[in-house]
């Protein structure tokens, strides 16, 4: 069966149709994969009944996958996190524990890994457990974003560096430098990546945003603050987001490089966790 891909209403997205992923992948479905991504942004995979080793075998497919170091996820894959309410145990996460804080910054419009260099280029999302409603997941589109400026500021704005750091974004959830350990404070260095980038697929340029960025290299940094926060919110225009509403086993997979996202808040009684993996660029950006 030919991969297909149906754009979702009049969003950026796309759901991917002919695909069991249990099956594993082929070269020409993992480019076919690529290039819906390049076009598309943003790929959902509906009812993929996987477990870790089918999702570790996904990913890899797409290059080095993102170590985390994490000993919480039961399998002991070292590429995974989960995105949850409840720890490997069932035990719920207090809001104002540390890690409870560091989830509770994923509300912020982000795009993984920015904070890291080289950042993330891809990241795939699978619903293990939802809630009966559960809380659906938020897109923007920074090609728009970047296509819907004037043409004197998309000139103004090539050639920018903004500086991107984890403790920039979870200090606006409250966390200090002292949450973290001496390890994470030595080896998550902030840097610096370019405003505006262009896809190595197509040449379409777009905005890199991120609840990690904190200011602009060369310019007092409450300026640039207002910059960034200025371009984030012509890039999150309601017209601009797609809300993808969970359904199970979906795994929604997307392009970092010129896609935002957030989740939406969720307090309610039933658990829910979401595996995480992600692929990192090759090369610095």
């Amino acid at each position: 069966m030919t991969i297909e891909f149906e754009p979702i209403g009049n969003t950026f997205v796309a759901e991917v149709h002919g695909i069991d992923l249990r099956e594993g992948l082929c070269a020409a479905q993992v480019d076919l994969i690529e290039t819906g991504l390049a076009t598309h942004g943003v790929l959902v995979f509906r009812n993929q009944a996987i477990d870790d080793d089918h999702q570790q075998a996904f990913i890899e497919k797409f290059g080095p996958p993102v170590v985390t170091k994490l000993k919480e996820i039961a399998s002991g894959h070292p590429h995974f996190y989960d995105i949850a309410t409840v720890d490997a145990e069932g035990n719920p996460i207090p809001e104002d524990s540390a890690r409870g804080l560091y989830l509770l910054a994923n509300l912020l419009w982000h795009t993984d890994g920015s904070q890291n260099q080289p950042p993330i280029r891809l990241t795939a999302l699978h619903a293990r457990v939802l809630p009966p409603e559960p809380p659906p997941t938020e897109y923007s589109n920074m090609r728009w974003a970047w296509d819907t400026l004037p043409p004197t500021q998309q000139k103004a704005l090539e050639g920018l560096v903004v500086e991107h750091s984890v403790y920039w974004s979870r200090q606006k959830m409250g966390m200090s430098m002292q949450d973290f350990s001496a390890e994470t404070l030595a080896e998550r260095k902030a840097v610096q990546h370019p405003l505006v980038r262009t896809h190595p697929r197509n040449g379409r340029k777009s905005l890199y945003l991120a609840s990690h960025a904190s200011h602009i290299i060369g310019w007092p940094v409450e300026k640039g603050r207002a910059l960034l926060d200025e371009l984030t919110e012509h890039a999150t225009q309601s017209d601009n987001v797609y809300a993808h509403d969970w359904g199970p086993n979906d795994l929604v997979m997307w392009d970092d490089t010129w896609t935002m996202h957030r989740a939406t808040p969720y307090q309610g009684k039933h658990p829910r966790q979401m595996r995480w993996c992600g692929v990192r660029e090759l090369e610095p950006v």
